[in-house]
């Protein structure tokens, strides 16, 4: 097939992605809330989603990399103890799952009226591979979100955040024990930065909440910030 045809394809096929995404949407929030291990995250979803359905609202709650169809297999991939991933290959097996994630359980879900809630999302990807890699990730990150995210980005965003210390020693104390074997020799300094530097590039998307308070305050925190998409 000609050059110029394989560009033609493409270009209409990124434009039905654009065009997918916006189509017969009514327009709910779509929120997604990150932080790095020990931040409380999980936990806080989980609050905020009982939260929303309480005051009447239609919630669908996920979570990345394993919130699609393709992300368990995506994730047993990653937390596999016997592979030494490299940044970019985890961002493209992480881009690869929320490709499915965006059009197999977020937009059909934003299309219904649901609000979706996610643990983690592209901020986190910033954050675990392009600020820990020590080749420039930044035009991969880029591209890959344009054509795996499009127009499908959260209308608000949570980063919480805490001193490293606080959420080592948060993680010491988890019940279930450390589930990602990667843990052990993530940089959390980077990564926290990267979240931090995220929100600094999108101040109206994302919101920095104070991790380092009880479960209640920092629930009140986000909550403050929530209900004025109610």
């Amino acid at each position: 097939m000609p050059a110029e045809t394989n560009i033609t394809t493409f270009e209409r096929f990124i434009n039905t992605i654009d065009y997918l995404s916006l189509e017969g949407r009514i327009h709910v929030p779509f929120i997604s809330i990150e932080g790095i291990d020990g931040s409380g995250k999980t936990e806080q979803v989980r609050l905020l989603v009982e939260r929303l359905r309480n005051a009447g609202q239609t919630v669908l709650q996920t979570k990345e990399p394993d919130g699609g169809r393709l992300g368990m297999e995506v994730r047993a991939i990653l937390v596999a103890p016997d592979r030494q991933l490299t940044p970019a290959e985890q961002l493209l097996l992480v881009s690869a799952a929320r490709f499915d994630h965006v059009r197999s359980v977020i937009r059909p879900a934003l299309a219904n009226g649901k609000w979706v809630i996610s643990d983690r999302f592209i901020d986190s990807t910033y954050a675990f591979q392009v600020a820990v890699s020590d080749v420039d990730l930044h035009q991969l990150f880029r591209s890959t979100c344009e054509i795996v995210v499009g127009a499908t980005l959260p209308d608000l965003t949570i980063i919480l955040d805490l001193p490293l210390e606080v959420a080592l020693g948060r993680r010491g104390l988890r019940r279930d024990g450390v589930l990602d074997p990667a843990e052990a020799t993530r940089d959390f300094a980077a990564i926290r930065h990267g979240l931090l530097v995220m929100a600094r590039e999108a101040p109206e998307r994302c919101h920095v909440v104070d991790a380092n308070q009880t479960v209640d305050a920092v629930a009140c925190d986000i909550w403050r910030i929530v209900e004025n998409l109610l």
